[in-house]
């Protein structure tokens, strides 16, 4: 589902001092002691030496680590042994702040990581680099996801709380949601196109933020990231069309502070009719046959 691939430069490397020139000039242009939290995004792994070698790493690392207001610095990458090294390694450039990893978890499922998603990553992984970063001042941030392909409305939502469930239970209270947008040149796009798929509607993000505010509180804060990031989003979640700017605007408000109550009196007719309707949905084949009925159908004309 991720068409990342359109905006990257081709293979043509971004150099080192392009990097370290932009994160210069934003230490010139604005007072970063004003930030406790900084997220450094490259649209890629910044974990990966064939993205940005190490000594921009470490330089732009020291840059942020003279920033006595800087609390934390956010990276994105994706989690092996090696990012793991390379985290331990820019640890030791911002010895004053906490290091943490943002990285794609999106389910603890192992048959829709593996099938639906494509992931080449567990649960199991996690667990282990999660033992292995243990006291280390590296701390990581999942990326969950609503509704992968091959799953109806119902198990998505289910998916993901239950993956808060898994996480909660390994210690983790923070975590962003990312729902599921159609973007060129992916699986979900070729679906979509066949009416195979569509996003979530925006009454299943508020069910899965009522889900498990209701398991835990205040114990989990979980993001709600946007739908348009460097890629155009085809179809993005929505429901009818009139109450979708109001939701928007309150899942905003919600993000700021975590409080559930700005949902309170939200209604609309389609959430008794259009996501009722989806919410019963049921699909009778394993996952493993959906996937092979539905790529099958990829091959035949409209």
């Amino acid at each position: 589902m991720c068409g990342f691939y359109c905006s990257t430069n081709q293979g043509v490397k971004v150099s080192d001092e392009d990097y370290i020139n932009q994160i210069e000039h934003v230490a010139d242009t604005v007072d970063l002691n004003d930030y406790p939290v900084v997220a450094l995004y490259n649209d890629g792994n910044f974990l990966d030496e064939r993205e940005i070698s190490f000594e921009a790493q470490k330089k732009i690392s020291s840059v942020l680590n003279s920033f006595p207001g800087i609390r934390r610095v956010v990276i994105e990458s994706r989690i092996n042994d090696d990012s793991i090294e390379m985290a331990q390694r820019i640890k030791k450039h911002l010895p004053d702040k906490e290091l943490e990893i943002l990285f794609g978890f999106e389910s603890a499922n192992p048959e829709i990581m593996n099938l639906c998603i494509n992931k080449g990553f567990t649960a199991r992984n996690y667990d282990h680099y999660l033992a292995k970063m243990k006291d280390s001042g590296v701390s990581f941030k999942p990326l969950l996801l609503l509704k992968p392909p091959f799953l109806t409305e119902q198990e998505a939502i289910s998916d993901v709380v239950g993956t808060i469930g898994y996480l909660y239970a390994r210690g983790i209270r923070r975590m962003d949601l990312e729902v599921t947008t159609v973007e060129r040149n992916t699986v979900v796009h070729e679906l979509w196109k066949k009416g195979l798929y569509s996003p979530p509607m925006l009454w299943s993000v508020l069910e899965v933020i009522r889900q498990y505010k209701g398991m835990y509180g205040d114990e989990i804060n979980m993001y709600i990231s946007p739908s348009q990031y460097s890629v155009q989003s085809l179809d993005v979640a929505r429901n009818c069309g009139t109450c979708d700017r109001e939701i928007l605007e309150r899942i905003d408000m919600h993000n700021l502070d975590f409080n559930t109550e700005v949902f309170a009196d939200l209604d609309c007719d389609c959430k008794h009719a259009g996501w009722a309707d989806r919410m019963g949905e049921q699909d009778p084949l394993g996952i493993p046959e959906r996937v092979m009925g539905q790529l099958n159908l990829l091959d035949t004309p409209d």
